[in-house]
């Protein structure tokens, strides 16, 4: 049963009433948010229908079919352009063809493409008959392929089996009884879909709190958890979060870093750009598209006015030098990590343009905190507390402690987990002092007033039970002369539980240099996070594990 969720402080109905007008409503919702009795799921728009495909596509074409809605930067270098009407054109054909395949509103559809059009065609295509599309990143290994097979059931698989510069790729299942698998890189399946060109799928109107899609993240416990994100909620916060939030122009042209597996790639990869009529740039991943010379080239080739990605991105091109001339560039967008003070300052004296910092997660969809620097406020309407991890009273300033979220996440958030809403309420959801507190289980500190995330409760290292976050550690060398790089992790200790190790990559540096380094490594931690923090391993590296984005791979660290 649902009862409609009370307008407390830091959270606003009629602000999201006036927001949900941005997108086309089928049929008018009748309340704007809704709660279960028994726990803090969302009802968002009740009984309102509309549809993602048609409201990313469809209402464009009378103003914008000519306008360009993807760039396509493939794995070679080279760029491709796709008009809104074109998109539109390949989508029905696609959707289509997954009806004669017998896809129906509320099947699966497992997608495992490169950053491609032919990925956004196949997210769009299955919005638009009503079918949940379930995004893996199109290298993910064989092991996580077939836990997400499992975990969601889908009756069609898209993958591509061009390398496409992706190296050697994981193993596909062949087709079975309860899963058709389709290798879009054939001649078989281009031959399947010339067949359907032409046609025009209808939009499924969908309620809006249906699922539109199923994003897994690990997560603290390694095990994958399907994120349900449901249809209506999630194109109103996205809108507005372009209009708000990134402050957004109708003749924007934005590249965000992420693939379509992750939430950055999918949200405003993907949905946000394409749902505000822009244009999206999809770069494929592969060494001629690496972070550095190459995207200020292409940011100044495309005229990129928006660029979202991640402080370890900057850190890798700025190995490679300041660029020369980004006139077209308005903002940089850092998410993903916490964002140091040595990267910041290098935008700040290399880029010239103004860099925002966001905190998010895959469950929040969109960002959860922002601002510039490391201290951040909450986005919009949000209550946000820092908590001690145990007792769950508030934190004072300048005291660590777990971030939470009061009331709710608001629209566009997980709306559950996939077969799991007991998990999802357990895991992520405490009920203080009578009201309901999102747990993002990461580490957080206020300081004036603004929050500065540290990383995940997972990632605090408890030395002699003084508990330090490896992001502390991390901002404190990172602007230290001969460092380009520090990893943070922790090493069992007989007497204190836990001490430091750090992996630094510095660059051509020889033993003596080293050893001097060592040692300035230690005073400056002494200094800045106190002698609890000295490190009991310090390993000098050339280079540290990362996805392509940038991103440390820290399980490959473990110590």
């Amino acid at each position: 049963m649902l009862t409609m969720l009370d307008n407390q402080d830091g959270f606003s109905l009629a602000f999201w009433q006036q927001e949900a007008r941005r997108i086309h409503w089928q049929r008018p919702f009748r309340q704007v948010v809704s709660l279960t009795e028994q726990g803090p799921r969302c009802r968002w728009f009740a009984d309102g229908t509309t549809n993602l495909c048609f409201n990313a596509l469809d209402r464009h074409l009378d103003r914008r079919g000519e306008r360009c809605a993807i760039i396509h930067r493939d794995y070679q270098g080279q760029t491709h352009r796709l008009s809104y009407r074109e998109l539109w054109q390949q989508v029905n054909a696609l959707s289509s063809l997954m009806i004669q395949w017998g896809i129906k509103p509320g099947d699966r559809v497992l997608i495992a493409q490169p950053m491609t059009p032919q990925a956004a065609v196949a997210m769009l295509a299955c919005a638009r008959i009503g079918a949940v599309h379930v995004v893996v990143y199109s290298a993910t290994t064989g092991d996580a392929l077939a836990q997400r097979i499992a975990a969601c059931r889908p009756l069609l698989l898209l993958h591509h089996g061009d390398p496409r510069g992706r190296g050697i790729l994981p193993p596909v299942p062949p087709s079975s009884e309860t899963m058709r698998v389709v290798d879009t890189a054939t001649d078989e399946f281009a031959e399947h879909l010339a067949r359907h060109q032409g046609q025009i799928a209808p939009c499924v109107w969908l309620e809006s709190s249906q699922p539109s899609h199923i994003l897994f993240t690990s997560g603290t416990t390694g095990t994958p958890k399907g994120i349900v994100r449901d249809t209506g909620g999630y194109a109103v916060a996205l809108l507005a979060s372009l209009h708000h939030l990134f402050r957004l122009g109708d003749d924007e042209i934005c590249f965000t870093s992420a693939d379509v597996g992750w939430v950055t790639g999918h949200s405003y990869g993907v949905y946000a750009p394409l749902l505000a009529g822009l244009t999206t740039v999809m770069c494929e991943a592969s060494p001629a598209n690496a972070p550095g010379q190459s995207w200020w080239q292409m940011i100044d080739a495309l005229g990129i006015t928006r660029v979202l990605t991640i402080a370890g991105a900057i850190r890798l091109a700025r190995q490679q030098g300041a660029p020369r001339g980004l006139s077209s560039l308005r903002t940089l967008y850092l998410a993903g990590e916490p964002l140091d003070d040595a990267t910041e300052q290098w935008v700040k004296n290399n880029l010239a343009v103004r860099c925002e910092n966001h905190y998010w997660q895959t469950e929040s969809g969109w960002p959860l905190l922002a601002g510039e620097g490391s201290a951040l406020n909450a986005v919009f309407s949000r209550r946000v507390e820092i908590v001690h991890p145990g007792t769950h009273q508030p934190c004072a300033e300048g005291v660590a402690g777990l971030l939470v979220v009061q009331d709710t996440l608001g629209p566009g958030a997980m709306l559950t987990l996939w077969d799991g809403d007991e998990a999802h309420d357990r895991q992520y959801w405490i009920n203080i002092a009578g009201r309901w507190h999102y747990l993002t289980h990461d580490c957080a500190v206020r300081q004036d007033g603004r929050i500065v995330v540290r990383g995940r409760m997972d990632e605090v290292i408890n030395v002699g039970g003084k508990r330090v976050a490896t992001a502390e550690i991390e901002n404190a060398l990172t602007g230290l002369e001969g460092i380009v790089e520090v990893v943070a992790t922790r090493v069992p200790h007989h007497l204190l539980g836990e001490m430091v190790a750090l992996y630094v990559v510095t660059q051509d540096l020889n033993a003596q240099q080293e050893e001097i380094l060592k040692q300035q490594i230690r005073e400056t931690l002494t200094a800045r996070c106190g002698r609890h923090v000295l490190p009991r391993r310090i390993y000098f590296r050339q280079s540290l594990p990362k996805t392509f984005s940038g991103k440390i791979v820290r399980r490959m660290l473990a110590v």
